[in-house]
């Protein structure tokens, strides 16, 4: 009786101290300033909604939440920085589009951009603008086909070769047999430069930037590269009505881990971005810059990341863009 009694209890500290660690790392989480790393300079997209995120975390994990930027090489060099990182929480990654497609336009990386992560939640997408030049003297995309059509020689500008603006105006084209010279740029604020001023015919960039130059009349809103029009710019009609009813694009943000991150951290820092998603300031903002909030859990947002994987992989492969 006196063995049996000690053999359970026993037991019962071995297993209570087994489960120790991790309820301990998850009510000690944070256990100091959480950093997120932005792939970008200051003052983009990415920055911006990371910084408005960054405050009420902030408060609701009740340590800071420390924005810092590492821009360069399409932001590998932020995404390897964080991979290494120890897998406690305290170091996320602003993670977007750009990591779906890092694998298949970068031959050589030294880290998985999709494996050597663990996704939190997604945060926000905007969808794409495809803008005419007035010069061009067209009002609307079935407008803009019949002048290929007629073989007018068209060009387009897009942010960067590889951006989410240049591969899905490559599967536009692909889809409508639309043949429209390639221009990019570096960054969507050059792209308005020149289509304001006629030096190129098209442009797409995110809605966002391009709002007040399609309201004051500088350029043409042709179609938004989502299911559904743009709360922003309802008279601008979605991709999906005019033939493409399956697409669905966009800048995308969300927020990620290294891989091997305790669930119960995952979960925590999951719980704080999707309250901060309520907050008065992101509201505003996302209001102001026509984001559409997308809180989710870390599933979603890896079936997401993996559908846009599937989705621009084979035009990337047509068009020969993995660079050495």
């Amino acid at each position: 009786m006196h063995l049996d009694m000690s053999r359970r209890q026993w037991l019962s500290t071995l297993l209570a101290s087994a489960a120790w660690p991790m309820t301990s790392h998850a009510a000690a989480y944070p256990s100091g300033p959480v950093t997120l790393v932005v792939p970008f300079s200051a003052g983009g997209q990415f920055d911006t909604i990371a910084r408005q995120v960054a405050r009420p975390m902030s408060a609701d994990l009740r340590q800071p939440v420390i924005v810092e930027n590492i821009g360069g090489a399409g932001g590998n060099i932020a995404a390897s920085r964080v991979a290494r990182a120890r897998p406690d929480g305290q170091t996320m990654l602003m993670y977007g589009g750009n990591y779906s497609v890092a694998r298949e336009l970068y031959k050589k990386l030294d880290y998985d951009p999709v494996n050597d992560f663990a996704p939190v939640s997604r945060l926000s997408i905007s969808p794409h603008v495809i803008m005419a030049s007035p010069k061009l003297g067209i009002t609307s995309f079935a407008q803009l086909r019949q002048r290929v059509k007629d073989g007018a020689r068209l060009s387009y500008g897009s942010p960067g070769v590889g951006t989410s603006m240049h591969l899905t105006f490559e599967i536009i084209k692909d889809h409508f047999g639309l043949d429209v010279l390639h221009v990019p740029y570096k960054g969507g604020a050059n792209v308005m430069t020149d289509l304001i001023g006629g030096q190129i015919d098209l442009g797409i960039i995110a809605v966002g930037p391009a709002l007040e130059f399609i309201r004051g009349g500088k350029v043409v809103g042709l179609a938004v590269t989502s299911k559904a029009r743009s709360p922003a710019l309802p008279q601008v009609p979605a991709i999906a009505e005019l033939g493409m009813p399956d697409l669905d694009a966009g800048s995308w943000a969300g927020l990620a881990v290294p891989r091997n991150t305790p669930e119960a951290v995952v979960s925590r820092l999951n719980t704080s971005a999707a309250a901060a998603l309520k907050s008065p300031e992101i509201l505003k903002l996302f209001e102001r810059e026509s984001f559409i909030a997308t809180p989710g859990t870390p599933a979603e947002m890896r079936e997401f990341n993996e559908r846009e994987v599937r989705r621009y992989k084979p035009i990337i492969q047509k068009l020969n863009l993995q660079n050495q």
